[in-house]
């Protein structure tokens, strides 16, 4: 007869440790690896179904509203979990689009990865001066980017990726003025 009891005891703690063990709760995790600076768009985040315990509220949930516009403050892996401590509100500054020949752009540059920009003048003829390529941003978020684009009414073709990055006022001023100066070079960083 104990023996009995013990089966069946054994039974409901084991029924219930299970129970325990398959309680979910849905969190956001990354779509895809994001560098710290990008703004969450709607494709960049899925809500995904994990047991947290009691950790569920470093997280965020879906219950909570949607990180899209959010800024992250770290980088985050594809998969990875959004901790509630990892975003915050959107920067201010400006986006900044920088037209890229597709030669000067690396395989694999997307919405968060993180670039190095360098712009290469021209020497001028009959100057002397040898063509210069300077350092005009570091570790820049890349905020979207658009393929060359031909068509429309007008008939206008492009043959550069538009390529935008949010960047703090000052920087962003000092960047409008060099651009047009000479041509966009990308180095990826990470991404």
């Amino acid at each position: 007869m104990g023996g009995i009891l013990l089966v069946i005891a054994a039974i409901v703690i084991g029924a219930r440790v299970i129970a325990a063990g398959s309680q979910t709760s849905p969190v956001w995790a990354a779509e895809r690896s994001l560098a710290a600076g990008t703004i969450i768009g709607a494709g960049d985040v899925a809500a995904v179904e994990v047991n947290l315990g009691a950790n569920a509220d470093a997280y965020l949930s879906p219950g909570s509203g949607s990180p899209v516009g959010m800024t992250l403050a770290a980088p985050l892996a594809a998969g990875e979990l959004l901790a509630a401590s990892a975003v915050g509100p959107s920067e201010n500054g400006r986006v900044i689009a920088i037209a890229v020949a597709p030669e000067h752009l690396p395989p694999g540059v997307g919405h968060g990865s993180t670039i190095d920009l360098y712009l290469t003048t021209d020497a001028t003829p009959g100057s002397g001066d040898p063509a210069t390529t300077d350092l005009i941003g570091r570790d820049l978020t890349v905020q979207s980017i658009a393929a060359p684009a031909s068509g429309g009414l007008s008939g206008a073709t492009s043959n550069q990726y538009q390529l935008s990055v949010l960047l703090p006022a000052d920087v962003a001023d000092r960047l409008v003025r060099v651009l047009p100066t000479g041509s966009a070079i990308v180095v990826l960083v990470n991404g």
